[in-house]
């Protein structure tokens, strides 16, 4: 496993270049090493790669393109497009990529993601109240890294261009403990709203895998 992951890692600096100005994250070996399926790491880390490499570049609209744009470079490991059509609600493509791993029981909510993972969010627009439960998803990105403590790093396009923020449901009600950030701002917090409201974990609905999962675990509450 470990050669695996080794070269996995060298494979990512060949393809990423030495080039003083792209950033580059690669995910600390936590965050891989319960990914026992060599196929599954190797399309995992695919993902992380072509995230990674559009940080902080406009290189999407918004952040369901980017996800396509993700999507598209990994021979469409996230999802079919030519089968997102028939998962549309009148919403957003996001809630149709949620509606369709939905349907293919790819969705996760009570347990740590894994590195490539996408991640929903809901309610996140300024006009909208946040319902808990109601699956509106407004936001989308996907997981880069998972820490010990449970916090979730990971890359989505907001204000224009992709960039890293984090989230930790066990710690919903912080954005920093003990001089780290463990939950982002999704959205500007007005002065009337309690700073917890504006973070990622009160916003978060689901995760959803690009592998397969045998039993979708969705929360009701």
């Amino acid at each position: 496993m470990k050669n695996i992951v080794f070269g996995l890692t060298l494979l990512l600096l060949f393809l990423t270049g030495c080039s003083q100005k792209e950033v580059v994250v690669q995910p600390k070996s936590q965050s891989i090493s319960n990914i026992q399926d060599e196929q599954e790491l190797s399309t995992r880390m695919a993902i992380i790669h072509s995230a990674l490499k559009h940080l902080n570049k406009s290189s999407s609209e918004d952040c369901s393109g980017f996800i396509a744009l993700v999507n598209r470079e990994t021979n469409e490991t996230l999802y079919k497009s030519e089968e997102l059509y028939k998962y549309f609600d009148n919403t957003s493509r996001a809630k149709a990529i949620f509606n369709m791993l939905k349907d293919e029981n790819r969705l996760v909510t009570d347990i740590l993601p894994k590195i490539g993972d996408i991640v929903f969010f809901s309610d996140t627009l300024q006009k909208n109240k946040r319902v808990i439960g109601s699956f509106n998803i407004t936001h989308i990105g996907i997981v880069t890294e998972v820490d010990d403590d449970g916090t979730v790093h990971f890359i989505h396009n907001i204000q224009g261009s992709p960039r890293i923020d984090q989230l930790n449901i066990e710690h919903s009600n912080h954005q920093i403990l003990s001089g780290k950030n463990v939950n982002s701002f999704l959205k500007r917090c007005p002065k009337t709203k309690a700073k917890n409201e504006c973070l990622s974990s009160f916003f978060f609905s689901a995760y959803g895998s690009p592998i397969p999962k045998e039993k979708t675990h969705i929360s009701k509450n």
